[in-house]
């Protein structure tokens, strides 16, 4: 039984913490390999630079050889330290066992806009106000729903594929388990086996 199918065994919710919100969802339907928290992160990296690429422009005065080593320069980075992130939080949740959270959406969803809106207005040189903060509203929404949410929910589902309980560690509870009445059937396979 794969662990997609041992997630409807699961109580109503104990499946809904599993399965999580829209996010989680359509992360879950990756494999569980390509969806590890610290891909997550990189991706989650590799988004907010391709956001940057016209305010780095902007900022280069739009000289194509300052512009892509710039470009180049911050997605490597941002792309490394989210992933590094991501995998610190597994780390972190592998030892705490931690359950997942739900993430404060209306806070965590519109911080990188702002920060993409602030940052490109500090490149543009129209305000001049703590760019440290602009870049931490575009950067900090990613590690903390992987942090509250995702990494937590992978090690529920990480467990369900191992054919382990994630509610109790000790059980197996997802193998088939013979139905009364099928010990005259076990009786007749073993009696075959041993002609």
């Amino acid at each position: 039984m794969s662990w997609r199918d041992s997630i409807n065994e699961l109580p109503r919710e104990q499946r809904n913490l599993v399965l999580g919100g829209g996010l989680s969802q359509r992360f879950i339907r990756m494999p569980l390999d390509l969806s590890h928290p610290a891909f997550i992160g990189g991706l989650y990296g590799l988004l907010i630079s391709s956001a940057l690429l016209l305010p780095m422009g902007e900022f280069s005065e739009w000289n194509f050889r300052d512009w892509w080593k710039t470009f180049l320069v911050t997605t490597l980075f941002l792309v490394t330290s989210s992933s590094l992130l991501g995998l610190i939080s597994r780390i972190s949740v592998g030892i705490s066992k931690r359950y997942p959270l739900a993430p404060p959406r209306k806070l965590l969803y519109p911080m990188p806009f702002i920060g993409l809106c602030w940052l490109t207005l500090e490149m543009t040189e129209i305000i001049d106000f703590w760019v440290l903060g602009a870049w931490l509203c575009l950067l900090l929404p990613g590690p903390i729903y992987i942090h509250m949410s995702w990494a937590p929910r992978w090690r529920l589902l990480s467990m369900l594929e191992s054919n382990i309980d994630p509610f109790d560690e000790n059980k197996t509870p997802f193998e088939k388990v013979p139905q009364v009445g099928d010990e005259e059937l076990e009786e007749v396979v073993s009696e075959f086996e041993d002609e």
